[in-house]
């Protein structure tokens, strides 16, 4: 709650839209504080423990502290009515000219155990998660898409800028939620549908991040004929292979059973067919380490054109003035009634 308006006070981004009411309000403030220091009993009379009838002046503490905090609150108050402004950074709002989808395998292979990270083994699909991940956060500014895929493909997130929506959904993919087929094909045409239908720029160039670790046996719309449709289109297709072929440990369905053992083939001749026809590239990552290196060269290869100047949004400041002037009066509520209350 708030978090724009704490950051930009962080960030001394403020700014008053009306500098003349803060100055009135000043005013009365000293007005008020002049006339009070006059009329109030600033000091007060304590007689002498000896007993010699002498008497001492002493500062009324309860009174001043009770004075600070209602001018502190008025002071507050009249900062609301100045209504202030705070400046906080967006996200672009129309990229730095790449348009990027990821279609990611969530196949029953993307289960295979045959992946290490920090120091514990993963599944497939866990690994491309992280690796993936750490791909989204190097792509700021970016408009990036999430396609899931299995027996059919979905669109798990559409073209955006906002890089935690798309990271949060990313972490939302298990295995089997597109079925356990391979739909290759159709994988390839709802990413590039999403990015021709996206809008953005005109010359924004468009890449399909394609992540498979098998073959495709599901759908209609067969991969070559998607990759041709891509290339009509002007959307470049890096074709990754992800994991080993032959037989290969599997996870668990049920705790406690043991670990099956299951053939899975890498479809190669398919992905780089795919890859040239629409001018990308074809990567096998036999390795867990393989596919963060995949990662980075793309991320090389589809450098930024440029630098995108910051944007900034207005954000208002005065529901945490007007908080703070309410604070400031129960505190002094609190003090009248507690411990500084005065005995009669």
């Amino acid at each position: 709650m708030w978090a724009a308006e704490w950051e930009a006070l962080r960030a001394g981004a403020v700014q008053l839209e009306d500098v003349g009411r803060i100055w009135l309000a000043l005013g009365v403030i000293a007005v008020l504080a002049a006339l009070a220091l006059l009329r109030g009993p600033a000091l007060i009379r304590v007689p002498d423990a000896g007993g010699r009838g002498e008497r001492r002046l002493w500062l009324d503490g309860p009174w001043l502290l009770s004075l600070t905090l209602r001018l502190g609150a008025l002071g507050l108050i009249g900062l609301t009515l100045a209504r202030p402004t705070g400046l906080v950074p967006q996200n672009p709002a129309a990229g730095r000219g790449i348009d990027l989808v990821i279609a990611l395998d969530a196949s029953g292979s993307m289960q295979a155990l045959d992946a290490i990270l920090d120091g514990r083994r993963v599944t497939r699909l866990e690994l491309a998660q992280q690796v993936v991940s750490d791909f989204i956060r190097e792509r700021r500014g970016d408009r990036i898409g999430l396609v899931v895929f299995g027996q059919h493909a979905f669109t798990q997130c559409p073209l955006t800028v906002d890089h935690r929506l798309l990271l949060e959904t990313l972490q939302r993919i298990e295995v089997g939620i597109a079925g356990d087929a391979t739909a290759l094909g159709e994988a390839i045409g709802l990413g590039v549908r999403r990015l021709r239908v996206a809008g953005g720029q005109a010359d924004a160039r468009r890449i399909l991040m394609l992540l498979t670790d098998g073959r495709h046996n599901s759908g209609r719309l067969t991969p070559k004929t998607a990759a041709e449709i891509a290339r009509l289109e002007g959307v470049r297709i890096y074709a990754i292979g992800v994991g080993t072929s032959g037989s290969v440990p599997f996870a668990r369905d049920h705790p406690g059973e043991p670990l099956r053992f299951e053939r899975v083939d890498l479809d190669r001749e398919t992905l780089q067919a795919v890859a040239a026809i629409s001018r990308g590239r074809f990567f096998h990552a036999a390795h867990p380490q393989d596919l963060a290196t995949i990662a980075s060269t793309i991320d090389q290869l589809e450098a930024p054109p440029g630098p995108t100047p910051p944007r900034y949004r207005r954000t208002s400041l005065s529901a945490l003035s007007l908080v703070a002037a309410l604070l400031l009066l129960a505190l002094d509520a609190l003090t009248a009634q507690g411990v500084l209350r005065r005995l009669p």
